[in-house]
């Protein structure tokens, strides 16, 4: 009797099966399908052959001739059973590695496109800065021009750069307090100058003068405090504003951020300082006579040597 070894199919078909695996991690895919029709093809003429055999063989009955040829077919059964695995295993593995390349590709544009995007960004950077710097150059350049409007202008340009740069702001806020000292400094005669009131009542003068009206302060020099004054950006630590020696008097710098700004030796007086944050802020020998200091915070202010004459306190008391 013939004897159809039926386990050998079974492992040649779990061997195939593992060979499909490797192949199509090898990108072999595609020499595998050529392999799996081939073995088609001459699976199906090795199936005709053996049953034209069994038909031919003139010593067996029709009973052996039906038992050998139905164990035949199980065998051929199995084996096709198992040409119908690989065929399956061969275009899962085909969608599987088109899947994988098409992940590494998907993977390899985004990689691009975030490498585009940094591009752009770092572009974007670059071209912000420039354009920041050529803006601060003209700004300067316009802060030293005759007219006011042209110079009110920079002042603001300044105050822009500064809310859209916080890296920027602090040296904008020192170019502009240079501009306040350059510009509304305090004179020597003003700074030698004694209390005339009290001269006039040791010589009991009978037509004693009003103290002259103080001249309104500047435009321009108003509105670079009021830039000073409403910075967004924390200052540096370790930093100050530096308005010594400046006679600003009857500015208004109402709710103005001043924190350890320095007005030492600064001529204050009749300024607005109501509600002016002013928490450590230097004040040695600044003149802040008839000043306007209701509910300022005045923490840790050094007001040594500081005219308060006339003064509006935070209480609302006034200084004698």
């Amino acid at each position: 009797m013939i004897a159809f070894p039926v386990g050998d199919w079974e492992r040649g078909i779990v061997y195939l099966g593992n060979k499909i695996n490797t192949m199509s991690n090898d990108n072999n895919i595609d020499t595998l399908g050529n392999w799996l029709l081939a073995i088609g093809v001459i699976f199906i003429l090795f199936v005709g052959g053996i049953f034209l055999g069994i038909l031919n063989i003139e010593c067996w009955t029709l009973k052996e001739k039906y038992e050998y040829g139905t164990k035949a077919l199980t065998a051929i059964g199995t084996v096709f059973g198992g040409i119908a695995v690989f065929i399956n295993a061969f275009f899962a593995a085909k969608r599987a590695y088109a899947m994988e390349e098409t992940a590494k590709a998907a993977n390899e544009s985004a990689k691009a496109a975030n490498k585009n995007a940094e591009a752009a960004n770092k572009n974007a950077e670059a071209a912000n800065e420039k354009q920041i710097t050529e803006r601060f150059a003209k700004a300067i350049e316009q802060l030293a021009s005759e007219k006011i409007e042209v110079r009110l202008g920079a002042i603001y340009t300044l105050e822009r750069i500064a809310k859209d740069s916080e890296k920027d702001q602090w040296t904008i806020m020192e170019v502009l307090t240079a501009f306040v000292r350059e510009n509304a400094p305090i004179k020597k005669e003003e700074k030698s100058q004694k209390k005339k009131p009290l001269i006039d009542e040791f010589l009991n003068t009978q037509n004693k003068k009003e103290i002259e009206e103080l001249p309104k302060l500047q435009l321009d020099i108003q509105e670079c405090l009021t830039v000073i004054g409403r910075r967004e950006h924390p200052d540096p630590e370790n930093k100050r504003l530096d308005l010594s020696n400046v006679n600003i008097s009857k500015a208004n710098l109402k709710k103005a951020k001043l924190e350890k700004a320095n007005f030492e030796g600064a001529k204050l007086e009749e300024v607005n300082l109501i509600l002016a944050k002013l928490k450590g802020t230097i004040f040695i020998g600044a003149s802040l006579q008839k000043a306007y200091l209701e509910q300022a915070d005045l923490k840790g202010a050094f007001l040594s040597k500081a005219n308060l004459e006339g003064a509006t306190m935070p209480d609302g008391s006034i200084h004698d």
